[in-house]
């Protein structure tokens, strides 16, 4: 009867050991962002006050804007995700959310986005032609001095502006998700 018990309870042991490891994928970051607006929160929310500037975020509807802070930023008009935070309206169907957050008095000091990926093996595509939109603009009232562009899983946030601003966030970006990649760092001339 010892037997029986020590078999089966070993067997549920092993059941559970197994159940367990399969929940818990090496890949797996228990740091991860639920959502692009909750990664432009948890990096803006980690600012001093001192950091902080006047900011806005969101879409122009009623329901994503925010004054202050990140907000969502509808994905259904490609060329307004294009326009207004430089992701290529062409991708526009490759990603599931977006988010913003912009200086209030001029884009061109600071434009963050914060962008979803629907598939993982599209990121570097994405990046590449993300960095390649922005990069090719014409600037008016006032000229951004650099671009960063970074991966934290399959999100994706592009921010341009004067650099003291974008270094801050790529600083704070990277110290509040430890698996943050810069996928590039370049001055815009």
């Amino acid at each position: 009867m010892k037997r029986i018990v020590s078999a089966v309870l070993c067997a549920v042991m092993l059941f559970v050991l197994a159940a367990c490891g399969a929940s818990a994928s090496p890949d797996a970051d228990a740091n991860a962002p639920a959502s692009a607006l909750e990664l432009l929160e948890t990096v803006w929310n980690s600012y001093s006050d001192d950091e902080k500037f006047p900011a806005a975020g969101g879409d122009y509807s009623e329901e994503n804007m925010r004054d202050g802070g990140p907000g969502n930023f509808s994905i259904i008009d490609a060329d307004i995700l294009d326009s207004a935070l430089g992701f290529p309206a062409a991708e526009a169907g490759k990603i599931d959310g977006a988010a913003s957050l912009v200086h209030m008095m001029n884009l061109n000091t600071f434009t963050c986005g914060a962008f979803h990926a629907k598939e993982s093996g599209d990121v570097t595509a994405l990046c590449g032609a993300l960095r390649e939109n922005i990069l090719a603009r014409r600037w008016m009232c006032g000229f951004p001095e650099k671009l960063v562009i970074v991966t934290v899983g399959d999100y994706i946030v592009s921010v341009y502006g004067h650099a003291d601003p974008v270094d801050t966030f790529a600083a704070r970006l990277a110290a509040a998700y430890p698996n943050a990649k810069t996928v590039s760092d370049d001055p815009i001339v």
